[in-house]
Protein backbone atom coordinates (compact mmCIF):
# COMPACT_ATOMS: atom_id res chain seq x y z
CA UNK A 1 0.00 0.00 0.00
CA UNK A 2 1.67 3.11 -1.22
CA UNK A 3 1.11 6.46 -2.34
CA UNK A 4 0.10 9.85 -1.92
CA UNK A 5 -2.41 10.72 1.24
CA UNK A 6 -3.83 14.04 1.22
CA UNK A 7 -4.06 15.17 5.15
CA UNK A 8 -7.39 16.18 6.51
CA UNK A 9 -8.81 16.40 10.20
CA UNK A 10 -12.41 15.60 10.37
CA UNK A 11 -13.07 13.41 7.76
CA UNK A 12 -11.85 11.29 4.71
CA UNK A 13 -11.38 12.77 1.29
CA UNK A 14 -12.44 11.53 -2.14
CA UNK A 15 -11.86 12.23 -5.58
CA UNK A 16 -8.39 13.36 -5.02
CA UNK A 17 -7.53 16.05 -7.86
CA UNK A 18 -3.77 14.64 -8.08
CA UNK A 19 -2.98 12.30 -10.82
CA UNK A 20 -3.52 8.79 -10.40
CA UNK A 21 -0.15 7.33 -9.46
CA UNK A 22 1.27 4.31 -11.50
CA UNK A 23 0.43 2.04 -9.28
CA UNK A 24 -2.73 3.11 -8.74
CA UNK A 25 -3.84 2.96 -12.61
CA UNK A 26 -5.70 -0.49 -13.72
CA UNK A 27 -3.04 -1.77 -15.64
CA UNK A 28 -0.08 -0.88 -12.94
CA UNK A 29 -2.59 -2.47 -10.23
CA UNK A 30 -2.93 -5.54 -12.11
CA UNK A 31 0.75 -6.07 -12.91
CA UNK A 32 1.93 -5.53 -9.35
CA UNK A 33 -1.13 -8.08 -8.30
CA UNK A 34 0.43 -10.83 -10.88
CA UNK A 35 3.97 -10.31 -9.28
CA UNK A 36 2.56 -11.04 -6.21
CA UNK A 37 0.75 -14.15 -7.15
CA UNK A 38 3.96 -15.81 -8.59
CA UNK A 39 5.26 -17.06 -5.52
CA UNK A 40 1.53 -19.15 -5.21
CA UNK A 41 1.45 -19.81 -8.79
CA UNK A 42 5.26 -21.79 -8.70
CA UNK A 43 3.51 -23.28 -5.12
CA UNK A 44 0.51 -24.60 -7.26
CA UNK A 45 3.14 -26.31 -9.67
CA UNK A 46 5.76 -27.48 -7.49
CA UNK A 47 4.21 -29.16 -4.62
CA UNK A 48 2.10 -31.84 -4.00
CA UNK A 49 -1.67 -31.38 -3.48
CA UNK A 50 -2.89 -31.40 1.07
CA UNK A 51 -5.62 -34.05 1.84
CA UNK A 52 -8.37 -32.15 1.20
CA UNK A 53 -7.02 -31.02 -2.13
CA UNK A 54 -6.79 -34.52 -2.82
CA UNK A 55 -10.02 -35.65 -1.87
CA UNK A 56 -12.15 -32.54 -3.62
CA UNK A 57 -9.78 -33.81 -6.35
CA UNK A 58 -11.80 -37.71 -6.58
CA UNK A 59 -14.72 -35.40 -6.31
CA UNK A 60 -14.09 -33.79 -9.22
CA UNK A 61 -14.38 -37.18 -11.53
CA UNK A 62 -18.32 -37.30 -10.68
CA UNK A 63 -19.76 -33.42 -10.84
CA UNK A 64 -22.88 -33.86 -8.40
CA UNK A 65 -24.68 -31.13 -6.69
CA UNK A 66 -24.58 -33.45 -3.24
CA UNK A 67 -21.33 -33.75 -1.29
CA UNK A 68 -21.33 -34.84 2.70
CA UNK A 69 -18.42 -32.39 3.35
CA UNK A 70 -19.32 -29.34 1.55
CA UNK A 71 -21.40 -27.58 -1.23
CA UNK A 72 -20.03 -29.05 -4.57
CA UNK A 73 -18.75 -25.51 -6.25
CA UNK A 74 -15.02 -26.48 -5.45
CA UNK A 75 -15.38 -29.82 -7.36
CA UNK A 76 -16.50 -28.46 -10.09
CA UNK A 77 -13.75 -25.62 -10.40
CA UNK A 78 -11.38 -28.53 -9.89
CA UNK A 79 -13.26 -30.61 -13.08
CA UNK A 80 -12.95 -27.43 -14.93
CA UNK A 81 -9.39 -26.49 -14.26
CA UNK A 82 -8.99 -30.70 -15.35
CA UNK A 83 -10.72 -30.43 -18.40
CA UNK A 84 -8.44 -27.08 -19.39
CA UNK A 85 -5.05 -28.03 -18.17
CA UNK A 86 -5.26 -32.05 -17.92
CA UNK A 87 -4.44 -33.98 -14.76
CA UNK A 88 -2.12 -32.42 -12.66
CA UNK A 89 -1.26 -30.45 -9.29
CA UNK A 90 -1.60 -27.03 -10.98
CA UNK A 91 -4.51 -28.61 -12.75
CA UNK A 92 -6.55 -29.05 -9.55
CA UNK A 93 -4.97 -25.42 -8.58
CA UNK A 94 -5.18 -23.65 -11.18
CA UNK A 95 -8.61 -21.84 -11.47
CA UNK A 96 -8.32 -20.78 -7.87
CA UNK A 97 -5.64 -18.49 -9.30
CA UNK A 98 -7.96 -16.61 -11.41
CA UNK A 99 -10.60 -16.37 -8.38
CA UNK A 100 -8.19 -13.92 -6.49
CA UNK A 101 -7.50 -12.13 -9.97
CA UNK A 102 -11.37 -12.26 -9.76
CA UNK A 103 -11.35 -10.87 -6.09
CA UNK A 104 -9.09 -7.60 -6.44
CA UNK A 105 -10.58 -6.68 -9.46
CA UNK A 106 -13.89 -6.68 -8.02
CA UNK A 107 -12.02 -5.12 -5.00
CA UNK A 108 -10.91 -2.07 -7.35
CA UNK A 109 -13.93 -1.85 -8.96
CA UNK A 110 -15.62 -1.30 -5.76
CA UNK A 111 -13.24 1.55 -4.48
CA UNK A 112 -14.22 3.66 -7.54
CA UNK A 113 -17.69 3.13 -6.63
CA UNK A 114 -18.22 3.35 -3.43
CA UNK A 115 -15.06 5.99 -2.42
CA UNK A 116 -14.61 7.86 -6.10
CA UNK A 117 -11.43 6.60 -5.61
CA UNK A 118 -8.46 4.21 -7.29
CA UNK A 119 -5.82 4.41 -5.17
CA UNK A 120 -8.03 2.56 -2.25
CA UNK A 121 -9.26 -0.13 -4.49
CA UNK A 122 -5.32 -0.26 -5.99
CA UNK A 123 -4.59 -0.45 -2.00
CA UNK A 124 -6.94 -3.19 -0.93
CA UNK A 125 -6.43 -5.52 -3.94
CA UNK A 126 -2.11 -5.34 -3.53
CA UNK A 127 -3.06 -5.37 0.37
CA UNK A 128 -5.01 -8.43 0.14
CA UNK A 129 -2.61 -10.24 -2.18
CA UNK A 130 0.22 -10.59 0.55
CA UNK A 131 -2.05 -11.27 3.21
CA UNK A 132 -1.70 -14.71 4.99
CA UNK A 133 -5.44 -15.10 4.37
CA UNK A 134 -5.03 -14.91 0.57
CA UNK A 135 -2.10 -17.84 1.10
CA UNK A 136 -5.15 -20.23 2.73
CA UNK A 137 -7.69 -19.21 0.22
CA UNK A 138 -6.52 -19.15 -3.47
CA UNK A 139 -2.91 -21.30 -2.86
CA UNK A 140 -4.61 -24.39 -2.45
CA UNK A 141 -8.04 -25.87 -3.75
CA UNK A 142 -10.90 -25.80 -1.14
CA UNK A 143 -14.07 -24.19 -0.91
CA UNK A 144 -13.12 -21.01 0.50
CA UNK A 145 -11.59 -20.14 -2.90
CA UNK A 146 -14.73 -20.32 -5.05
CA UNK A 147 -16.98 -18.81 -1.67
CA UNK A 148 -15.09 -15.99 -1.23
CA UNK A 149 -14.75 -15.01 -4.62
CA UNK A 150 -18.54 -15.21 -5.32
CA UNK A 151 -18.98 -12.80 -1.48
CA UNK A 152 -16.98 -10.38 -3.42
CA UNK A 153 -18.70 -10.42 -6.58
CA UNK A 154 -22.18 -10.31 -4.80
CA UNK A 155 -21.18 -7.19 -3.08
CA UNK A 156 -19.32 -5.64 -5.84
CA UNK A 157 -22.92 -6.14 -7.67
CA UNK A 158 -24.58 -4.58 -5.26
CA UNK A 159 -22.40 -1.52 -5.49
CA UNK A 160 -23.03 -1.25 -8.75
CA UNK A 161 -26.54 -0.61 -8.06
CA UNK A 162 -26.05 1.72 -5.18
CA UNK A 163 -23.84 4.07 -8.01
CA UNK A 164 -26.18 3.67 -10.87
CA UNK A 165 -29.83 2.96 -9.37
CA UNK A 166 -30.19 0.29 -11.85
CA UNK A 167 -32.08 -2.24 -9.95
CA UNK A 168 -31.10 -5.29 -12.83
CA UNK A 169 -27.91 -5.38 -10.48
CA UNK A 170 -29.97 -7.17 -8.09
CA UNK A 171 -30.50 -10.19 -10.21
CA UNK A 172 -26.83 -10.82 -10.41
CA UNK A 173 -26.05 -10.19 -6.92
CA UNK A 174 -28.70 -13.03 -6.14
CA UNK A 175 -26.65 -15.73 -9.08
CA UNK A 176 -23.58 -15.01 -7.38
CA UNK A 177 -24.77 -15.36 -3.88
CA UNK A 178 -26.46 -18.34 -5.27
CA UNK A 179 -22.82 -19.57 -6.72
CA UNK A 180 -21.87 -18.38 -2.97
CA UNK A 181 -24.47 -20.70 -1.17
CA UNK A 182 -23.40 -23.61 -3.79
CA UNK A 183 -19.37 -22.68 -2.72
CA UNK A 184 -19.62 -23.03 0.78
CA UNK A 185 -22.67 -22.94 3.23
CA UNK A 186 -21.24 -20.75 5.35
CA UNK A 187 -22.21 -17.93 2.71
CA UNK A 188 -25.54 -18.22 4.67
CA UNK A 189 -24.19 -15.21 6.44
CA UNK A 190 -24.31 -13.28 3.23
CA UNK A 191 -27.82 -13.42 2.80
CA UNK A 192 -27.94 -11.79 6.31
CA UNK A 193 -25.44 -9.65 5.89
CA UNK A 194 -27.06 -7.84 2.84
CA UNK A 195 -30.38 -7.83 4.81
CA UNK A 196 -28.71 -5.91 7.29
CA UNK A 197 -27.24 -3.72 5.07
CA UNK A 198 -30.76 -2.72 3.55
CA UNK A 199 -32.60 -2.62 7.47
CA UNK A 200 -29.84 0.12 8.88
CA UNK A 201 -31.17 2.91 6.73
CA UNK A 202 -34.34 4.33 5.76
CA UNK A 203 -32.73 5.37 1.72
CA UNK A 204 -31.96 1.80 1.83
CA UNK A 205 -34.98 0.07 3.39
CA UNK A 206 -36.57 1.67 0.20
CA UNK A 207 -34.93 -0.25 -1.85
CA UNK A 208 -36.84 -2.97 -0.41
CA UNK A 209 -39.70 -2.01 -2.35
CA UNK A 210 -38.07 -3.59 -5.88
CA UNK A 211 -38.72 -5.99 -7.34
CA UNK A 212 -35.52 -7.11 -8.19
CA UNK A 213 -34.10 -7.44 -5.04
CA UNK A 214 -36.50 -9.96 -4.03
CA UNK A 215 -36.03 -11.64 -7.15
CA UNK A 216 -32.58 -12.03 -6.71
CA UNK A 217 -33.08 -13.55 -3.26
CA UNK A 218 -35.19 -15.99 -4.44
CA UNK A 219 -32.46 -16.90 -7.53
CA UNK A 220 -29.80 -17.50 -4.85
CA UNK A 221 -32.29 -19.63 -3.25
CA UNK A 222 -33.67 -21.98 -6.19
CA UNK A 223 -30.20 -22.31 -7.20
CA UNK A 224 -29.37 -23.83 -3.90
CA UNK A 225 -32.55 -25.68 -4.38
CA UNK A 226 -30.46 -29.09 -5.67
CA UNK A 227 -28.08 -29.50 -2.48
CA UNK A 228 -31.04 -28.86 0.07
CA UNK A 229 -33.10 -31.55 -1.62
CA UNK A 230 -29.84 -34.05 -2.06
CA UNK A 231 -29.46 -33.71 1.47
CA UNK A 232 -33.25 -34.48 2.62
CA UNK A 233 -32.85 -37.60 0.83
CA UNK A 234 -29.59 -38.29 2.67
CA UNK A 235 -31.24 -37.59 6.44
CA UNK A 236 -29.42 -34.27 5.97
CA UNK A 237 -26.38 -35.90 6.74
CA UNK A 238 -24.28 -32.97 5.50
CA UNK A 239 -26.47 -30.16 7.02
CA UNK A 240 -25.79 -31.86 10.33
CA UNK A 241 -21.95 -32.69 9.99
CA UNK A 242 -21.08 -28.77 9.31
CA UNK A 243 -24.11 -27.17 12.23
CA UNK A 244 -22.17 -30.25 14.61
CA UNK A 245 -18.99 -28.01 13.85
CA UNK A 246 -20.05 -25.06 15.89
CA UNK A 247 -18.76 -24.47 19.69
CA UNK A 248 -22.45 -23.23 20.34
CA UNK A 249 -24.18 -26.74 19.27
CA UNK A 250 -22.73 -28.90 22.20
CA UNK A 251 -21.28 -28.39 26.22
CA UNK A 252 -18.78 -25.99 25.65
CA UNK A 253 -17.46 -24.16 28.61
CA UNK A 254 -17.28 -20.33 27.86
CA UNK A 255 -13.97 -18.96 27.93
CA UNK A 256 -11.44 -16.13 27.11
CA UNK A 257 -8.51 -18.31 25.84
CA UNK A 258 -9.32 -19.31 22.35
CA UNK A 259 -11.63 -15.87 21.96
CA UNK A 260 -7.97 -13.97 22.51
CA UNK A 261 -6.42 -16.39 20.17
CA UNK A 262 -9.25 -16.25 17.49
CA UNK A 263 -8.73 -12.28 17.11
CA UNK A 264 -5.08 -12.79 17.05
CA UNK A 265 -5.09 -15.31 14.39
CA UNK A 266 -7.94 -12.78 12.32
CA UNK A 267 -4.77 -10.32 12.63
CA UNK A 268 -2.35 -12.48 11.25
CA UNK A 269 -4.57 -13.50 8.24
CA UNK A 270 -4.61 -9.37 7.32
CA UNK A 271 -1.44 -9.08 8.62
CA UNK A 272 -0.96 -6.47 11.38
CA UNK A 273 -0.83 -3.48 9.77
CA UNK A 274 -4.11 -4.03 7.51
CA UNK A 275 -5.83 -5.28 10.48
CA UNK A 276 -5.17 -1.95 12.69
CA UNK A 277 -5.98 0.07 9.69
CA UNK A 278 -9.41 -2.08 9.27
CA UNK A 279 -10.03 -1.25 12.86
CA UNK A 280 -9.55 2.28 12.75
CA UNK A 281 -11.76 2.22 9.74
CA UNK A 282 -14.73 0.24 11.28
CA UNK A 283 -14.13 2.78 14.10
CA UNK A 284 -14.63 5.34 12.48
CA UNK A 285 -18.01 3.78 10.40
CA UNK A 286 -19.68 3.40 13.84
CA UNK A 287 -18.92 6.88 15.22
CA UNK A 288 -20.45 8.18 11.47
CA UNK A 289 -17.54 9.67 10.17
CA UNK A 290 -17.18 6.61 7.38
CA UNK A 291 -20.69 6.24 5.94
CA UNK A 292 -19.06 5.65 2.50
CA UNK A 293 -18.03 2.07 4.18
CA UNK A 294 -21.77 0.56 4.89
CA UNK A 295 -21.59 -1.72 2.28
CA UNK A 296 -18.33 -3.93 3.37
CA UNK A 297 -18.92 -3.39 7.44
CA UNK A 298 -22.79 -4.32 7.92
CA UNK A 299 -22.84 -7.04 5.20
CA UNK A 300 -19.55 -8.22 7.47
CA UNK A 301 -21.01 -8.21 10.68
CA UNK A 302 -23.42 -11.25 10.95
CA UNK A 303 -20.77 -13.59 9.88
CA UNK A 304 -17.88 -11.85 12.48
CA UNK A 305 -20.57 -11.50 15.14
CA UNK A 306 -21.21 -15.27 14.47
CA UNK A 307 -17.83 -15.72 14.72
CA UNK A 308 -16.77 -13.88 17.65
CA UNK A 309 -19.54 -15.69 19.86
CA UNK A 310 -18.42 -19.05 19.00
CA UNK A 311 -14.62 -18.51 19.45
CA UNK A 312 -16.04 -17.76 23.23
CA UNK A 313 -16.76 -20.91 23.28
CA UNK A 314 -14.26 -22.74 21.53
CA UNK A 315 -11.62 -23.04 18.39
CA UNK A 316 -12.46 -21.28 14.98
CA UNK A 317 -10.11 -22.24 12.05
CA UNK A 318 -8.91 -19.10 10.75
CA UNK A 319 -10.28 -19.95 7.02
CA UNK A 320 -14.10 -20.21 8.09
CA UNK A 321 -14.10 -16.01 8.00
CA UNK A 322 -11.74 -16.09 4.75
CA UNK A 323 -15.05 -14.55 2.78
CA UNK A 324 -14.59 -11.33 5.30
CA UNK A 325 -10.86 -11.14 4.71
CA UNK A 326 -11.19 -8.83 0.97
CA UNK A 327 -13.70 -6.85 2.96
CA UNK A 328 -11.61 -6.36 5.71
CA UNK A 329 -8.88 -5.29 3.07
CA UNK A 330 -10.98 -2.87 1.14
CA UNK A 331 -12.13 -1.11 4.94
CA UNK A 332 -8.27 -0.95 6.00
CA UNK A 333 -7.15 0.38 2.63
CA UNK A 334 -9.86 3.23 3.50
CA UNK A 335 -8.41 3.92 6.07
CA UNK A 336 -4.44 3.77 5.03
CA UNK A 337 -5.51 6.21 2.49
CA UNK A 338 -7.80 8.85 3.17
CA UNK A 339 -6.72 8.53 7.08
CA UNK A 340 -3.86 11.37 8.09
CA UNK A 341 -4.01 13.17 11.74
CA UNK A 342 -2.06 16.34 11.61
CA UNK A 343 -1.37 15.70 15.39
CA UNK A 344 2.38 13.54 16.37
CA UNK A 345 0.34 10.35 15.64
CA UNK A 346 0.67 10.44 11.99
CA UNK A 347 4.28 9.09 11.53
CA UNK A 348 2.66 5.37 13.03
CA UNK A 349 0.01 5.45 10.55
CA UNK A 350 2.56 5.62 7.84
CA UNK A 351 4.90 3.64 9.02
CA UNK A 352 1.77 0.87 9.32
CA UNK A 353 0.88 2.19 5.39
CA UNK A 354 4.54 1.06 3.91
CA UNK A 355 4.71 -1.92 6.30
CA UNK A 356 2.50 -3.94 4.74
CA UNK A 357 3.54 -5.12 1.40
CA UNK A 358 7.37 -5.79 2.35
CA UNK A 359 6.29 -7.86 5.78
CA UNK A 360 3.52 -10.21 3.46
CA UNK A 361 6.10 -10.32 1.25
CA UNK A 362 8.81 -12.08 3.45
CA UNK A 363 6.01 -14.13 5.23
CA UNK A 364 5.46 -15.80 1.53
CA UNK A 365 8.79 -16.01 0.61
CA UNK A 366 9.51 -17.53 4.81
CA UNK A 367 6.73 -20.03 3.76
CA UNK A 368 7.63 -20.82 0.07
CA UNK A 369 11.02 -21.42 1.52
CA UNK A 370 10.13 -23.67 4.27
CA UNK A 371 7.69 -25.85 2.24
CA UNK A 372 10.53 -26.22 -0.45
CA UNK A 373 13.31 -26.86 2.13
CA UNK A 374 10.76 -28.99 4.67
CA UNK A 375 12.37 -26.89 7.40
CA UNK A 376 12.47 -23.72 9.42
CA UNK A 377 14.54 -21.45 7.47
CA UNK A 378 18.00 -21.25 9.55
CA UNK A 379 16.06 -23.54 11.96
CA UNK A 380 15.10 -27.51 12.11
CA UNK A 381 13.60 -29.41 9.88
CA UNK A 382 9.91 -29.51 10.30
CA UNK A 383 7.85 -33.16 9.39
CA UNK A 384 4.90 -31.59 9.11
CA UNK A 385 6.44 -30.16 5.80
CA UNK A 386 6.67 -33.77 4.48
CA UNK A 387 2.73 -34.26 3.66
CA UNK A 388 3.17 -32.28 0.18
CA UNK A 389 5.87 -34.81 -0.75
CA UNK A 390 6.13 -38.50 -2.68
CA UNK A 391 2.33 -39.05 -2.86
CA UNK A 392 3.08 -39.89 -6.65
CA UNK A 393 5.84 -42.43 -5.24
CA UNK A 394 3.26 -44.34 -2.78
CA UNK A 395 0.68 -44.53 -5.90
CA UNK A 396 3.14 -46.59 -7.67
CA UNK A 397 4.54 -49.05 -5.08
CA UNK A 398 0.84 -49.85 -4.16
CA UNK A 399 0.00 -50.22 -7.50
CA UNK A 400 2.95 -52.22 -8.41
CA UNK A 401 1.79 -54.40 -5.28
CA UNK A 402 -1.62 -54.73 -6.24
CA UNK A 403 -0.53 -56.32 -10.05
CA UNK A 404 1.89 -58.54 -7.97
CA UNK A 405 -0.83 -59.95 -5.74
CA UNK A 406 -3.77 -59.97 -7.99
CA UNK A 407 -5.96 -57.30 -6.67
CA UNK A 408 -8.47 -55.75 -8.48
CA UNK A 409 -8.61 -52.37 -6.53
CA UNK A 410 -7.87 -50.63 -3.49
CA UNK A 411 -9.09 -49.67 -0.86
CA UNK A 412 -7.99 -47.09 2.22
CA UNK A 413 -8.83 -46.23 6.01
CA UNK A 414 -8.81 -42.70 5.48
CA UNK A 415 -10.59 -39.56 3.23
CA UNK A 416 -7.21 -38.09 2.75
CA UNK A 417 -5.10 -41.57 1.85
CA UNK A 418 -8.27 -42.08 -0.48
CA UNK A 419 -8.16 -38.77 -2.35
CA UNK A 420 -3.97 -39.04 -2.49
CA UNK A 421 -3.50 -41.74 -4.18
CA UNK A 422 -7.07 -42.19 -6.61
CA UNK A 423 -5.75 -38.80 -7.82
CA UNK A 424 -2.08 -39.80 -8.26
CA UNK A 425 -3.12 -42.64 -10.03
CA UNK A 426 -5.46 -40.47 -12.67
CA UNK A 427 -1.99 -38.21 -12.82
CA UNK A 428 0.07 -41.88 -13.78
CA UNK A 429 -3.24 -42.57 -16.44
CA UNK A 430 -3.25 -45.62 -13.40
CA UNK A 431 -6.47 -47.40 -14.38
CA UNK A 432 -6.89 -49.25 -10.82
CA UNK A 433 -9.67 -48.43 -9.05
CA UNK A 434 -9.51 -46.65 -5.60
CA UNK A 435 -11.79 -46.64 -2.69
CA UNK A 436 -12.59 -46.13 0.70
CA UNK A 437 -15.46 -48.74 2.38
CA UNK A 438 -15.61 -47.67 5.70
CA UNK A 439 -17.24 -44.17 5.54
CA UNK A 440 -19.61 -44.92 3.28
CA UNK A 441 -21.93 -41.74 3.80
CA UNK A 442 -18.48 -39.39 2.38
CA UNK A 443 -19.11 -41.21 -1.09
CA UNK A 444 -23.13 -41.32 -1.32
CA UNK A 445 -22.39 -39.15 -4.95
CA UNK A 446 -20.70 -42.53 -6.35
CA UNK A 447 -22.58 -44.85 -8.45
CA UNK A 448 -22.97 -48.29 -6.49
CA UNK A 449 -19.88 -50.22 -6.41
CA UNK A 450 -20.33 -53.61 -8.85
CA UNK A 451 -20.63 -56.59 -6.66
CA UNK A 452 -18.17 -58.71 -8.46
CA UNK A 453 -15.76 -56.06 -8.28
CA UNK A 454 -15.97 -55.78 -4.26
CA UNK A 455 -15.81 -59.41 -4.00
CA UNK A 456 -12.27 -59.14 -5.60
CA UNK A 457 -9.24 -59.87 -3.75
CA UNK A 458 -7.66 -56.61 -3.15
CA UNK A 459 -5.10 -54.44 -0.86
CA UNK A 460 -6.38 -52.58 1.94
CA UNK A 461 -3.76 -49.64 2.47
CA UNK A 462 -3.66 -47.90 6.16
CA UNK A 463 -1.14 -45.63 8.10
CA UNK A 464 1.70 -48.03 9.51
CA UNK A 465 0.50 -50.14 12.52
CA UNK A 466 -3.01 -50.45 11.40
CA UNK A 467 -4.24 -53.42 11.88
CA UNK A 468 -6.96 -55.37 8.55
CA UNK A 469 -9.79 -57.42 8.93
CA UNK A 470 -9.79 -61.30 9.72
CA UNK A 471 -7.92 -63.33 7.18
CA UNK A 472 -5.74 -60.99 5.26
CA UNK A 473 -2.87 -61.41 4.39
CA UNK A 474 0.10 -59.12 5.67
CA UNK A 475 1.92 -57.18 2.83
CA UNK A 476 4.24 -55.94 5.31
CA UNK A 477 4.72 -52.00 5.15
CA UNK A 478 5.61 -49.54 2.14
CA UNK A 479 7.53 -46.20 2.27
CA UNK A 480 6.54 -42.81 0.40
CA UNK A 481 9.61 -41.63 -0.40
CA UNK A 482 10.69 -38.28 -1.96
CA UNK A 483 14.40 -37.89 -3.13
CA UNK A 484 15.36 -41.17 -1.78
CA UNK A 485 14.53 -40.29 1.28
CA UNK A 486 11.76 -42.34 3.07
CA UNK A 487 9.20 -39.95 4.59
CA UNK A 488 6.19 -42.18 6.26
CA UNK A 489 5.21 -45.79 6.09
CA UNK A 490 2.19 -47.35 5.37
CA UNK A 491 0.92 -50.92 5.91
CA UNK A 492 -0.65 -53.06 3.15
CA UNK A 493 -3.14 -56.19 3.46
CA UNK A 494 -3.91 -58.70 0.90
CA UNK A 495 -7.73 -59.19 1.46
CA UNK A 496 -9.31 -62.13 -0.52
Amino acid sequence: MTGTRRAHSHGPLVAPAAPLPAWATPLGCLLIVLALMLPRALFAARFGLIGDEAYYAIWSFHPSFGYYDHSPFVAWMIWLGRAIFGESQFAVRSLFLVANLVVCAALYRMAELLFADRRIGAAAAIAYSVTVGVLITFSVATPDGPSTMFWVLTLWAVAEFAQSRNANWWLLAGAFAGFGLLSKYTVVFLGAGLLFYLLTSRERRGWLKLWQVWAGGALALLMFAPVVWINSQRDWNSFRFQLGRSNMSGEHALGLGEFTRFLVEESIQLLPPLFIFMVLGAVLFFARRARPLALPVLTAAPMAAYFLVDALFGRVNPNWTAPLFPQLALIGAWAAITLRPRNAWHWPLDVLYVLQVPLGLALMLFAYVAVDTRSIPFGPRVAALDFVYGWDDLEQKVSALARDNGASWIDTTDYSLNGWLGYYARIAGDPLPVFQTNQPFRYQYLPPMDPALRAAPHLLVGPSGSKGPAGATPLGKVTRDYAGEPLARYQVYLVK
